[in-house]
């Protein structure tokens, strides 16, 4: 008989460890900044990641870093763009697109 019960942290756990963790980092004279990897945002980033085709990538990645670390990460010198290209270098490393980044 297969399982139909599964918890989700183990889910998660599994997830990332796959994915070879749930984190993705960026480096500003060696000071990591770090954002959830794709497949591990919470609901209303994803909603703002939709939103930001129209509305720009700052409010997204704002959220999706929190308003502290966005704050020390902008004074560093960091933009939304360099958190987008983050992002797209993780997806070409994966061949996967944002659609389909759901933990699997």
């Amino acid at each position: 008989m297969s399982k139909t019960t599964y918890d989700l942290a183990d889910l998660r756990q599994r997830a990332a460890q796959r994915k070879g963790g749930d984190k993705l980092t960026i480096t500003i004279d060696g000071k990591p900044y770090s954002i959830p990897m794709p497949g591990f945002w919470p609901d209303n980033v994803k909603e703002l990641a939709l939103k930001s085709r129209e509305d720009g990538d700052v409010p997204f990645v704002r959220q999706l870093m929190g308003p502290k670390q966005w704050e020390a990460f902008a004074a560093a010198g960091g933009r939304s763009d360099d958190i987008m290209l983050l992002i797209n270098e993780y997806k070409a490393a994966q061949g996967s697109d944002l659609g389909e980044s759901s933990p699997s």
